[in-house]
């Protein structure tokens, strides 16, 4: 074996081991997020996409990820390449990798596995991270939710489930989920990235779509639903 090949048979590019994870799979365990005082307070968000290395204007808000995944890949391919950018913002959210119901069970398992990782990874190098959660189907309850302490703070997104684009009849699909993640995280806040629906249970901070997706960024509304 020459010493290129090597070097790549034992990267973490190749294998992604260097996180124990839990149970069978080993999925990537991301730490629990500490909440400072004002981490929830007029809390604004800033897509992955417009974050760059010399902003100085937006670095009190935390990253998101729900975005068309070509729009971070990056993240996933060189890892390292982002660190300092991201590490500028109050905090990110682990990248929400999709979770198609139409996707393969394999692919969604891998994609739940690249969320839990890069948040890890990036906790490791000292950002603040908060997981994102995703799911497909009842068939996916038994993987999607892994890699969350109980009791952490965790981030949804409910644009894809509502009433927009004729989307009205994946509410339930969402709620199905929702309520499984409640049971088995237990989660202590959640941050909801557009609209909650009436029948969501929880700590939730309410964070609007158009605003946070405004290109000038306008100070947005914050509600929280118990």
């Amino acid at each position: 074996m020459t010493e290129e090949n090597y070097n790549y048979r034992t990267s973490q590019t190749m294998l992604r081991n260097q996180f124990p994870g839990e149970g069978k799979l080993k999925i990537p365990i991301i730490p629990k997020f500490e909440p400072r005082p004002d981490d929830f307070s007029n809390l604004l968000l800033i897509g992955f996409d417009k974050t760059h290395i010399g902003d100085t204007e937006h670095i009190d808000r935390m990253v998101h990820f729900f975005l068309y995944d070509y729009r971070f890949e990056r993240v996933w391919k060189s890892p390292d390449d982002d660190i300092e950018r991201l590490s500028r913002y109050r905090a990110v959210l682990s990248p929400d990798f999709s979770m198609y119901l139409e996707m393969a069970p394999v692919m969604q398992l891998y994609n739940v596995f690249r969320n839990r990782w890069c948040g890890a990874y990036w906790a490791s190098k000292g950002i603040r991270v908060i997981p994102s959660v995703n799911w497909g189907d009842e068939s996916t309850f038994d993987f999607c939710f892994g890699g969350i302490e109980k009791g952490s703070v965790v981030a949804v997104s409910t644009y894809m489930a509502s009433e927009h684009d004729n989307r009205q009849d994946q509410k339930e699909w969402f709620m199905a989920g929702y309520n499984e993640m409640l049971r088995r995280i237990e989660p202590e806040k959640i941050i909801c990235y557009n609209t909650p629906f009436a029948e969501m249970q929880g700590d939730i901070v309410y964070v609007d779509y158009e605003l946070s997706s405004s290109s000038k960024f306008p100070i947005q509304r914050q509600k929280t639903v118990i």
